[in-house]
């Protein structure tokens, strides 16, 4: 399943392109994938790997932001097959403690420009 445009996403939050060192586990296999954020957001972060994606997967997400690492539950809502064998998808997170809230929207918040 592909995408959805960009005029269907119904995010609450924005995202920023930015790259955070990640690992995610998927129920299926239990092995850890080390990659990087190609997105992130207060909900959810865009992600790629060589693994077929399913959407619908529940995954385990392990982001190391610079002053704190967050592990959380999450599930897969899109998926998208690029060129070399390369799966991008998109994670909506499930459970993140009001302590990684914060810390993630602290850290996010150094990306957003104010608007004069």
């Amino acid at each position: 399943m592909e995408r959805p445009s960009t005029a269907s996403e119904k995010r609450r939050f924005n995202r920023v392109e930015e790259s955070v060192c990640a690992w995610v586990t998927f129920r299926k296999d239990s092995a850890a994938y080390g990659t990087l954020t190609m997105d992130l957001g207060m909900e959810g972060a865009k992600f790629s790997t060589l693994k077929n994606v399913n959407i619908g997967e529940h995954v385990l997400v392990f982001l190391q932001l610079p002053n704190m690492s967050i592990e959380c539950k999450g599930k897969v809502c899109w998926t998208e097959s690029s060129t070399g064998g390369l799966s991008s998808f998109g994670v909506r997170f499930l459970d993140l403690r009001d302590t990684e809230r914060e810390c993630l929207g602290h850290y996010l918040s150094q990306f957003v420009t104010a608007v004069t």
